[in-house]
């Protein structure tokens, strides 16, 4: 048996309807749970996984919004900090005590709150390219903060766009569908199909609409500085690895926050950052330039693995 033949899906109950995703293994290995980014669903983690070892129970969801999951209940915007009671039902659901996780992009700023939130939970955490955790607000930028994070979703025009439903949204070939993410995103044409694979659902007529919640398509900020960032994040106890994408850095999108890039700055010295080759979505662009040092990392941490 390959190691594809063991995915399954797996849907969980929270109080806003269900959590859909992805599992691959042995439910009795170390758990190791994995979060997308804004707009991505769980099998865009398929390519990294199938390259990683099968000593893990690895979990992989569709955030609320996106995929096969539910939707947040209409009308109010949300924000990061509603993404982690998601990670709480994942870990209630298999009964886990601790387990390591593996964030992208939102996914990584969403395991960044959980863990200060819910200390002592995870064994180790994997930052593929973590750019949303990153984002800071200084306090002249408060009022353009608020205006994108909130004022702008409750414009009349704005609010109907966000609950009108996937009913209202528009009609695509899958391969105009494919060509706009591959474009937008940067990816490539398997990445691309990974992607929909869970994003888009047949109308008629051979066209499809995307099903994500148009709420998703909001940036997701938190307003602080990079001082906050460094006092909240550098204090961890748990081991971390941050893999940065090569093009991001380029563009110097941590320029403001140099301890990402300074291992001294974490005084636990459990940070270790490595950039790599590839765009924001490496992860599934390119999973062999990030397999090894994802392998290696999760499997240091066996020797205080979790129990189930």
């Amino acid at each position: 048996m390959t190691f594809r033949d063991t995915e399954k899906e797996v849907t969980i109950k929270a109080p806003w309807g269900n959590i859909a995703g992805l599992t691959w293994g042995d439910p009795s290995k170390s758990p190791v749970f994995l979060a997308p980014g804004r707009m991505e669903p769980c099998s865009a983690f398929r390519p990294l996984v199938l390259r990683l070892p099968r000593d893990f129970f690895y979990v992989a969801v569709d955030f609320p919004g996106n995929g096969f999951s539910d939707h947040f209940p209409k009308g109010l915007r949300f924000t990061t900090y509603d993404f982690v009671p998601t990670v709480v039902k994942v870990q209630e659901h298999f009964g886990w005590n601790r387990f390591a996780y593996v964030g992208h992009s939102l996914g990584a700023a969403v395991g960044k709150i959980f863990n200060m939130v819910y200390p002592g939970r995870l064994t180790r955490i994997v930052d593929l390219d973590p750019v949303p955790a990153y984002h800071i607000v200084v306090h002249s930028d408060m009022a353009s903060w608020y205006a994108l994070m909130y004022g702008e979703h409750y414009t009349d025009d704005a609010y109907r766009k966000h609950t009108g439903g996937k009913e209202r949204a528009p009609l695509y070939s899958y391969q105009q569908a494919k060509e706009m993410f591959m474009k937008a995103q940067g990816l490539t044409e398997e990445a691309a199909d990974c992607n929909l694979e869970r994003l888009l659902e047949p109308v008629a007529n051979g066209l499809y609409r995307l099903t994500y919640d148009q709420r998703m398509k909001s940036t997701f900020v938190l307003p602080y500085t990079a001082d906050n960032l460094r006092a909240m994040y550098t204090q961890t106890d748990v081991p971390t690895l941050a893999l940065l994408a090569q093009d991001v850095v380029a563009h110097r999108v941590y320029d403001h926050v140099p301890f990402v890039m300074d291992a001294t700055a974490w005084p636990n010295g459990n940070y270790t950052y490595k950039v790599v080759p590839g765009n924001h979505d490496v992860h599934v662009n390119n999973p062999d330039t990030i397999a090894n040092d994802v392998a290696k990392f999760l499997l240091e941490g066996t020797s205080n693995k979790s129990k189930l």
